[in-house]
């Protein structure tokens, strides 16, 4: 593969391949070198410009990028200690060099994705120029100055018609791209459809509006026809005359002055006033059409979405949402899957984005999941292994798990309590178990805990049959067993127990 390409490269085929592709002399209308008209970056960027509203919506977006935070993960979890030393370098890599820092590398690429149909890219310079080097730097490139190639191997190629005559073509190692929605037309294979160029006639609408707006707003005459009524021919044309004469200069409103006639003179506009043309509904309508290209809403770069008040506080927050869902989960993923280029093949790009309703709402799932899967398990309708699967398959899990558990797991050890039981429950120990309520005459709730271990402490006999009982008690029938822990409940009734409206622990020593 030669160092750098200045021929340009047919388009590739794959192996076999029968359906049309366009001859070389239909793919361009222009110079090899050049781009389609309709597809220059400078048009697109300066139809960005002229529309503040346009400006606003991608801004907005560009911050809400710049504010996730982000880390570098090992698709395989086990092996992150094992790439430990590559995630730190790349991690320290991205955060910033001596050209660029993250937040200009977002701000670079984020405005020619979201302006030019292009989309943004970089150069990238790997460890000795291998496909799979380790990346060592990174040249910001402008996106105006690019064009694709349909070529795998070369896929973009870079022609400055201001200062070169030559046409560089990248390697596909050396160059990664991002851009917005592919266009689907057969002779614009390879380029995108940015947010203006899809919203293209509402940005022309409101460029009008402003306009129109603007020049009420100047010091000169509307444009309008003056009704002199009653003035003769020769008094009217001297008089336009000498009106025209006032309106040159440095300011050109002047007052004119009307006089020889009886009837009031009229004016009749050309023009109607903002409020019947409903100026202000009319751009809002507008404005919104605007940001929905973006994939946000009005509210997001700072504008009432209603023109009666202030929004509401569900109004809001439904709002935050769906941008969530659309224009900034859709910019999250371009920049995700073009970091993910980048990488190597084992690690990944994560974007640190907590929301704090989907975590709530993937708790409560969680849980009402762990509840029900409980139930289906202690019945014996399903088995374990397939809650798990079930489970990971609903998708409630971040994080990649097998299907089944791993033979070398390690599970925590409950501790045991009186006669195999687990402790630290009452109502699921036998031995400290008494449906009746002290107060109805019963024993309450007698509580294996700190205090009877203080009991059985300070009485070793007591202590040594305690022991012996749970040594034998897996070998008791079911009526021994009630009749053993009726006889430990009336002793231990004497020395502990705990009211049902009381919560410190009663110990009787004299009992004892």
């Amino acid at each position: 593969m030669p160092r750098v390409k200045t021929t340009h490269p047919i388009p590739s085929r794959e192996k076999n391949q029968i359906s049309l592709d366009l001859p070389n002399y239909l793919t361009r209308y222009i110079p090899q070198w050049g781009q389609p008209q309709w597809m220059n970056g400078a048009m697109w960027r300066n139809a960005v410009q002229w529309q503040p509203m346009a400006v606003a919506c991608r801004e907005s977006l560009i911050s809400m990028m710049g504010n996730l935070d982000w880390r570098i993960e090992s698709r395989d979890s086990n092996l992150r200690d094992e790439h430990k030393t590559e995630i730190d370098y790349y991690e320290k890599f991205f955060s910033g060099t001596e050209d660029w820092d993250y937040i200009e590398l977002i701000e670079w690429l984020g405005k020619d994705l979201l302006d030019i149909p292009f989309g943004g890219a970089v150069e990238v310079g790997r460890n000795g120029n291998e496909p799979e080097g380790q990346i060592l730097w990174l040249e910001l490139l402008d996106g105006a100055t690019l064009f694709p190639t349909l070529n795998k191997d070369f896929p973009i190629a870079q022609h400055i018609a201001e200062s070169s005559i030559e046409t560089v073509y990248f390697p596909k190692h050396r160059v990664n791209r991002l851009y917005m929605s592919p266009r689907t037309e057969i002779r614009l294979k390879g380029w995108g459809m940015p947010p203006p160029e899809k919203i293209y006639l509402a940005l022309e609408a409101l460029n009008r509006g402003d306009r129109y707006y603007a020049n009420l707003l100047l010091d000169t005459p509307p444009a309008g026809l003056l009704d002199l009524i009653d003035m003769s021919e020769d008094s009217a044309t001297k008089w336009l005359k000498s009106w025209k004469d006032l309106l040159a200069g440095v300011d050109p409103f002047k007052i004119p002055v009307l006089y020889e006639h009886a009837s009031a003179a009229q004016f009749v506009s050309f023009t109607k006033s903002p409020t019947e043309l409903m100026f202000d509904t009319a751009m809002q309508k507008y404005n919104q059409l605007c940001a929905a290209g973006y994939g946000i809403t009005v509210s997001d770069v700072g504008i009432s979405s209603s023109s009666s008040g202030g929004d509401t506080l569900a109004g809001s927050i439904r709002s935050e949402r769906k941008t969530r869902k659309t224009g900034l989960s859709r910019i999250r993923n371009k920049f995700k899957y073009f970091f993910d280029r980048l990488l190597p093949e084992y690690l990944m790009w994560k974007y640190i984005d907590l929301d704090d309703e989907v975590s709530v709402a993937i708790a409560r799932a969680r849980l009402a999941d762990a509840q029900a899967w409980a139930l289906f398990v202690d019945k014996k309708i399903f088995a374990p292994e397939e809650a798990r699967r079930q489970h990971i398959a609903d998708g409630l899990m971040t994080i990649p798990l097998p299907e089944k558990v791993p033979a070398d797991a390690k599970w925590p050890v409950p501790a045991v309590g009186a006669f195999g039981k687990p402790a630290g429950n009452p109502k699921q120990n036998e031995l400290t178990q008494s449906p009746i309520a002290v107060s109805g005459g019963g024993q309450g709730e007698v509580r294996q805990s700190e205090a009877l271990d203080i009991v059985l402490d300070n009485d070793p006999t007591l202590k040594e049959a305690f022991e012996k009982t749970e040594e034998v008690w897996d070998q008791l029938s079911e009526e021994d067993k009630i009749m053993v822990v009726s006889n430990w409940q009336d002793i231990l009734s004497g020395i502990i127990h705990i009211d049902e409206n009381q919560s410190e622990k009663i110990q009787d020593q004299e009992s004892i």
